[in-house]
């Protein structure tokens, strides 16, 4: 049997923080305190070498991470986990992930992950990517956030997704529900996020009482357009233009105006009004360069459930 190996190279933009820390974002279905158990018996190393925790990445570090066998146990192919195929080609997919369905397998969540039903669909997946517990992710949607995906299905193909994504060459379109109503027709939001010791993200300053607990703030910039107004909420386009955890939910939070639906952002009042089981949010586009210099692109409707509550609400002239 071999050990599951990661190897993770440094960028300039993540340099400084706290090897954990680190580790926590590259790998959020590993709790932190196991990951500081790997640093501490030498099977996270850096450069080849052993380093204690809170290491400080540098710009160039190659962090090299070595995973028990054990735990690939939960990535059992599953054909039950929903998910609708969009593109299947020979280097990658694009999948339409629902509502509901978590990315990969986790300690609160071992069974029914779109992991597992795309090694399902594709099981050529299994050891592509730097994490195994995530073979062929290139990026993430959250549980309650419906729409595509791109998987890369061999390696080079993988690496040269992770380029494009840390050099911003994707282009990510997702719909959303905000309360209130926005001032500007487009604008764009540009607020650091965290993430506090609870693993929550945090926008540093609005969490003064834990601040300590926060882990190294990373930029951010979410650019946004007005579609349309309702009766208490306006729907919009967001445009992420850097991807970290909860972005879109957190800057919206952050100006005051909360995803309709979001349990762990908006408030009981703005939970109340509308008849939603999640968040509303939806990946509706995504579009990224080919190795041929092609661009591939592709769009997703929103789903009934989103329908049926923009059906439901009174829209409102945009003066």
């Amino acid at each position: 049997m071999t050990t599951p190996t990661s190897f993770i190279s440094v960028a300039p933009a993540d340099a400084g923080a706290r090897l954990d820390i680190f580790l926590v974002f590259r790998f959020p279905a590993r709790s932190r305190s196991f990951l500081q158990q790997l640093i501490e018996k030498g099977e996270a190393r850096v450069n080849g070498a052993p380093v204690k925790k809170h290491y400080r990445t540098k710009a160039g570090d190659v962090v090299e991470v070595h995973f028990k066998e054990e735990e690939q146990a939960d990535l059992a192919p599953d054909p039950a986990v929903p998910f609708r195929v969009i593109h299947d080609g020979k280097d990658f997919a694009v999948v339409e992930k629902p509502a509901g369905v978590v990315m990969h397998p986790s300690h609160t969540h071992k069974k029914g992950t779109l992991v597992s039903g795309l090694l399902a669909r594709w099981p050529e997946l299994r050891g592509i990517g730097e994490d195994p517990l995530r073979p062929g992710i290139v990026h993430r949607l959250d549980k309650e956030t419906s729409g595509l995906l791109v998987v890369a299905k061999t390696q080079p193909m993988f690496e040269w997704l992770k380029k494009q994504f840390q050099g911003r060459t994707v282009a990510k379109t997702y719909t959303a529900l905000v309360s209130g109503r926005l001032a500007k027709n487009e604008g764009e939001i540009t607020v650091p996020i965290g993430r506090s010791k609870a693993r929550q993200i945090a926008v540093p300053g609005t969490f003064t009482r834990v601040s300590g607990n926060v882990g190294k703030s990373r930029n951010a910039s979410t650019g946004f357009k007005i579609l349309g107004f309702y009766d208490g909420f306006t729907l919009v386009e967001a445009y992420p233009k850097t991807g970290r955890m909860h972005q879109i939910r957190v800057h919206f939070k952050h100006i005051g105006h909360p995803l309709a639906g979001d349990k762990t952002y908006a408030s009981k009042r703005v939970l109340g009004t509308l008849p939603l089981s999640r968040h509303f949010l939806h990946a509706s586009a995504l579009s990224f360069p080919l190795p041929d210099g092609k661009i591939a692109s592709f769009s997703s409707p929103l789903p009934g459930d989103l329908q049926r509550v923009l059906r439901g609400l009174a829209p409102l002239q945009s003066h």
